[in-house]
């Protein structure tokens, strides 16, 4: 590969999955909804990060017979392609058995496993999978939710749309056959409150968080009614976010860096000056972690 074909961006996708929790399940001062977070594989992009599910965008999302299929018109001009919004679904399905459709599937536990098969070994075969069974991807149940672009500096870059989904049913329990890590590109699902996710993570029973993850766990948290959610994110500005790293200092720990986000008064084009939107982060061989977050007043720490 090419150095240009190392630097060009990867159209992705991504999907945040929020599930409700029971009433009688909620924790006092948690929010009522759970995210879904697959951990990597130790190879390949990510490796060993905890991340919500997604990938790259397949030649197969782009069929025009998901336009048909779904009658499908954009929310508004600002709103990504269909494909972006097929992937995100189609990456969630394959990589974790959570199938966002209408209407809620029945299919048993051996057809999602050779469905989810049937699909990483070739895109084409979600069409079949919704076409057969009469479902249609939900895709006007996603919210856009964020646009992230891998820095230059990086040799493999995507340019990632997140999306947010709130799975129309409460649970008691989020123990569930149907829904595992694929043992493939993933080797472990959790199911966590924003609270939780930040806990596990200071904690050190999540390994990493890439700074896109970690800033929509932030921008979540105050949130802790999934009920308010699509309707807060739904109507805000979406900003494409590519951080401008900065070097602060190299240690036995690894290099210790600045991830600038647009509206940073140091930011190189979206400037508001005494404002601060920016990661610190740690990067060494076992990956990036992320120290703090700042936007604005507001500064939430992860590992110390």
């Amino acid at each position: 590969m090419t150095p240009e074909e190392k630097a060009a961006l990867r159209d992705s996708s991504t999907l945040i999955i929020a599930a409700p929790i029971s009433k009688s399940k909620v924790q006092p001062g948690k929010a009522n909804y759970k995210l879904l977070f697959l951990q990597r594989s130790r190879v390949g992009t990510s490796a060993s990060a905890h991340v919500f599910p997604g990938g790259n965008v397949d030649k197969a999302d782009h069929d025009p017979r998901w336009a048909t299929l779904l009658n499908y018109k954009p929310k508004g001009p600002n709103e990504p392609p269909l494909h972006n919004a097929i992937c995100a679904i189609r990456e969630a399905f394959e990589e974790s058995g959570v199938l966002v459709c209408d209407p809620p599937t029945e299919l048993s536990n051996d057809e999602i496993r050779i469905w989810r098969e049937k699909v990483h070994n070739d895109g084409k075969e979600f069409y079949n999978l919704c076409t057969s069974h009469n479902l249609k991807p939900s895709v006007d149940r996603l919210t856009h939710f964020s646009s992230w672009i891998t820095p230059p500096i990086e040799p493999k870059r995507f340019h990632t749309q997140f999306y947010l989904t709130v799975l129309p049913w409460s649970r008691d329990s989020f123990s569930d056959s149907r829904v595992f890590a694929d043992g493939k590109e993933t080797t472990r699902l959790d199911w966590f409150t924003p609270e939780e996710a930040l806990e596990a993570y200071r904690k050190q029973s999540i390994q990493t968080f890439m700074p896109p993850q970690f800033v929509s766990i932030a921008h979540l948290l105050p949130f802790k009614k999934h009920e308010d959610l699509q309707q807060y994110f739904g109507t805000r500005e979406i900003m494409t976010i590519m951080p401008e790293f900065q070097m602060v200092s190299q240690d036995d720990d690894g290099l210790h860096l600045i991830g600038v986000l647009p509206g940073d008064e140091e930011h190189s084009v979206d400037v508001r000056k005494g404002h601060r939107h920016r990661v610190h982060i740690t990067k060494n061989k076992k990956g990036m972690n992320v120290k703090s977050y700042i936007h604005g007043p507001t500064e939430i720490k992860a590992r110390l």
